[in-house]
């Protein structure tokens, strides 16, 4: 698969994601994050591509549901005194 099509497939796995993952209703901040909505984990877009799943965030005023989504590992640090 081209560079292309790879950004291509990473961009709609990225929206099908956040389609598929919508919040009823968002709780107000005090309550605790609420459980972790259901999520639809697709085919990575790329080999050994980690899956981050989703998360509540909360922004100040409310918690928001950010999406699962596929990332590429960091690279390995090498330590310098080994």
């Amino acid at each position: 698969m081209n560079r292309t099509a790879r950004s291509l497939a990473l961009l709609l796995s990225t929206f099908l994601a956040a389609c598929v993952a919508g919040t009823p209703e968002t709780p107000a901040r005090g309550q605790g994050a609420p459980p972790p909505l259901p999520e639809v984990k697709t085919a990575p877009p790329a080999p050994n591509m980690l899956w981050i799943p989703g998360a509540w965030h909360d922004d100040g005023v409310q918690y928001v549901w950010i999406p699962g989504r596929w990332e590429s590992p960091r690279p390995a640090t090498q330590n310098p005194d080994g």
